[in-house]
């Protein structure tokens, strides 16, 4: 039974999303604070030089990200996500998420969890976040330690993970699945449910975003076992049919490529001062430079809901848009054509569809 207000609140929120998007205002940042990190895990999007460094002398100072800050509040910006790499590998973090809370911005925290000190830790109990979304790897030390390549990364992350359940901070545990730790993840879910947590599990794996090198694909586990843990259980299979008969019902979003809220609603700020519609699209990078974010958002970031579509089927116009999970961006990553879908994602989609649209004796 859904309450008066809970569907009041889902009602707000729909003409919240519908107004904001018809006005392109920029409400959500996600703002990859740098690209240094602890770890070196096997499937990371980024190279090794970056995570160890490469820009370092180039990171924004405390005061540029501030600066940045007050711009995109003014402009609008509501939801504010501060990643990495490793985002608490800046000592200034505290200080800038402190500043990002005192604007009234809403804030999410990627992290790994090795760095969730006794300070961190009293920060999210004074000044609340709106979760702190933590990437676990596998069940068992032995498995996540090997993804990271740091033995006793597993420890520090449950060790971070226990001081936020005690300071009552909303903690979402989340996994890639990958060949590496795909027989731990039904463990992995359940040591989350034990914990209180939310989990997620996303099969998604691109190519280094720097170097298009596909060695992170390596690691994929196969269409068939992402999509048995996709709809793993009953009540996930009818919340991806509820979706794709959504999907179904509407139309497509015109003639837009790029159909989401990149460049509408949302944008990505780079360590350097640089800003782009998402994390994986380079082709709209608006590099650093002394203009107002008002100038780049309005000339600059918005071009990429201009693309058209060329007209070709695909799962993005079809009657699979429900069951798909991938996007222009990451097409053009891995096949260098936003509209050429690589076999991997055409297949999964599809596997996908037939699976939750297929009704079991148990449902």
């Amino acid at each position: 039974m859904t309450c008066a207000f809970e569907t009041v609140t889902e009602q707000w929120l729909s003409g919240f999303r519908a107004r904001t998007a018809a006005e392109r205002t920029p409400v959500s940042a996600h703002f990859e604070l740098t690209r240094r990190c602890n770890l070196h895990c096997r499937h990371c999007y980024l190279t090794a030089a970056e995570r160890h460094g490469e820009r370092c002398a180039e990171e924004l100072t405390t005061a540029a990200v501030k600066a940045a800050l007050n711009e995109w509040a003014a402009a609008g910006v509501l939801f504010l996500t501060l990643s990495g790499g490793e985002p608490l590998l800046r000592k200034d973090f505290a200080d800038i998420y402190r500043y990002a809370r005192e604007l009234g911005l809403v804030v999410t925290v990627f992290t790994n969890g090795t760095r969730l000190t006794d300070a961190i830790a009293d920060l999210f109990r004074e000044l609340p976040p709106r979760k702190v979304e933590i990437s676990l790897y596998g069940a068992t030390a032995a498995t996540h330690d090997a993804i990271t390549g740091i033995p006793g990364s597993h420890a520090a992350a449950w060790a971070g993970i226990r001081r936020l359940l005690a300071n009552g901070t909303r903690v979402f545990l989340k996994t890639v699945l990958m060949t590496a730790n795909q027989h731990e993840r039904a463990d992995l879910e359940q040591q989350a449910a034990e914990a209180g947590f939310e989990f997620r599990h996303d099969a998604a794996i691109f190519p280094r975003i720097a170097d298009a090198s596909p060695e992170p694909l390596e690691l994929r586990v196969t269409p068939e076992t992402a999509v048995a843990a996709d709809l793993a259980t009953p009540e996930r299979r009818r919340m991806w049919r509820k979706r794709i008969e959504q999907c179904a019902a509407g139309a497509p979003s015109g003639e837009r490529l790029y159909a989401c809220s990149a460049g509408i609603t949302a944008f990505h700020a780079d360590p350097f001062g640089g800003l782009s519609p998402c994390l994986l699209t380079r082709d709209f990078l608006c590099p650093a430079d002394d203009r107002p974010f008002d100038e780049k958002w309005r000339a600059e970031l918005g071009k990429i809901a201009q693309v058209p579509r060329r007209g070709e089927t695909t799962s993005f116009t079809g009657k699979l848009r429900g069951a798909c999970t991938h996007c222009p961006a990451a097409n053009r990553l891995e096949t260098g054509d936003a509209e050429t879908e690589p076999e991997y994602m055409r297949t999964t989609t599809r596997l996908r569809f037939d699976m939750a649209m297929s009704r079991t004796k148990e449902e």
